[in-house]
């Protein structure tokens, strides 16, 4: 299963754009208005659709072949039409097609209401739609085995990149600091890597001070940093290490200006950027933090405070959603200890908790 997320000033531009990706078998999960705010105060709505295709198309075919077998429900009569001239017949049927594939993806779904396993999942916060379309693939009676063996299968985990130069990145309060210590004690102990920090945050107070005490303990190199020509030195004297970690200043995803000042600094330096996430963060918060900073090229997640949150759906949401690779969770203040690899089983695991 893919999931992708569009956005475009019409229904027909969307439809078009799911069709060149994903193709014909694709279905709708989600569409809604927003604003788009790149007029800034004279921002206009635009739509936002989210559309999945089941590599196993043979679900959503035998729902569009017979609406109502597997419910016991009457099928409905078709509407009678006037033939359209031969010329539009292929763009009718197309046409046709997408409205019942919407169809299906906003009422079809309502077979599995009854399924006592779709409300544990809404309760880990899995977002709706998604839990819909993955019953949906399952099928009738789905039982929380398969579902942890289908979400095992659709979760993408990722090691960090081979680059040397490691760029973190985030809105504030989101750990960076932390976490970056966190790897760069376990890089310097556990695996004898020679490693170095830089900071591009003199904003916060105690920001610097913080890093060079980290790396006093380390007994690793440590710069700051308040210019591109700076960083670039900093990394010219750091060459000779296995990696350089670099922190950077924590903006809210509103601030606009905060990207292109980045990316600035990163033009050239080809890093593995990892996005900073705290996992008790609302769905529609990551979404819009995603794509904001989408502009610098994310390349894997870290999902930061697990021990704080209630339940971890959210990580598998934006996974699903986003489909970018998640490296790490951290799951305390301990530095060190408090920071593991992620693997999409324990993603599931930490979502759905013990096996029932």
């Amino acid at each position: 299963m893919q999931i992708k997320t569009y956005t475009a000033n019409s229904m027909k531009d969307i439809l078009s754009q799911i069709k060149s990706e994903l193709g014909s078998d694709a279905v709708i999960l989600s569409k809604r208005e927003i604003a788009d705010k790149t007029f800034g105060l004279t921002a206009r709505p635009i739509i936002e659709v989210t559309a999945a295709v089941d590599f196993d198309a043979g679900t959503y075919d035998y729902h569009l072949t017979r609406p109502g077998a597997s419910s016991g429900m009457p099928e409905p009569a078709l509407p009678a039409f006037s033939a359209p001239p031969a010329g539009h017949l292929a763009e009718d049927i197309t046409e046709l097609k997408d409205m019942v594939k919407e169809l299906i993806a906003h009422s079809g779904m309502k077979l599995h209401e009854n399924n006592p396993l779709r409300k544990k999942l809404l309760s880990r916060g899995i977002r709706p739609n998604l839990v819909d379309v993955l019953l949906t693939k399952l099928g009738a009676g789905a039982k929380e085995s398969a579902v942890r063996s289908l979400l095992g299968k659709l979760v993408k985990t990722e090691e960090p990149s081979s680059s040397r130069v490691w760029v973190f990145v985030g809105t504030t309060g989101v750990g960076k600091t932390t976490t970056i210590a966190k790897i760069a004690a376990g890089g310097v102990l556990n695996h004898r890597r020679k490693v170095g920090l830089i900071t591009l945050d003199t904003y916060r107070i105690g920001a610097v001070d913080q890093g060079r005490i980290y790396a006093k303990i380390l007994n690793i190199p440590f710069m700051s940093v308040s210019s591109v020509s700076e960083f670039r030195a900093a990394l010219g004297k750091m060459g000779s290490l296995d990696l350089v970690l670099v922190d950077t200043v924590g903006r809210s995803a509103l601030c606009r200006d905060y990207i292109p000042q980045i990316r600035g600094y990163l033009d050239g330096v080809d890093p593995c950027t990892f996005l900073l996430m705290p996992v008790a963060t609302r769905d529609s918060e990551m979404d819009a933090v995603t794509r904001t900073f989408s502009g610098l090229d994310i390349h894997r997640m870290i999902f930061t405070k697990a021990d704080e949150a209630i339940h971890s759906g959210s990580v598998i949401t934006h996974n699903l959603i986003h489909r970018i690779p998640v490296s790490y969770i951290t799951t305390g203040q301990r530095v060190p200890e408090d920071i593991e690899k992620a693997s999409s089983s324990t993603i599931v695991h930490r979502c759905l908790g013990e096996r029932t």
